[in-house]
């Protein structure tokens, strides 16, 4: 497997990851557990634009040594 194919899919998984936990703290009556969820749900959601930049640089990278 390539790296960049790695990348986008960690990019990917880090977009379905941050929706299952937002919703998860929806759900949790009100208290700290919820803010909570919600605030992890909403942090994994920044790592995905990393990733799929991340995944670019490396793609453009394999493309220039097949060159």
């Amino acid at each position: 497997m390539k790296l960049s194919t790695l990348l986008y899919t960690l990019g990917f998984a880090s977009i379905v990851m941050s929706a299952i936990n937002f919703v998860e703290g929806k759900q949790v009556p009100e208290g700290e557990k919820k803010n909570d969820k919600q605030h992890d749900g909403n942090f994994i959601g920044h790592w995905a634009p990393t990733f799929f930049i991340l995944g670019k640089v490396v793609e453009d990278r394999e493309h220039r040594k097949q060159m």
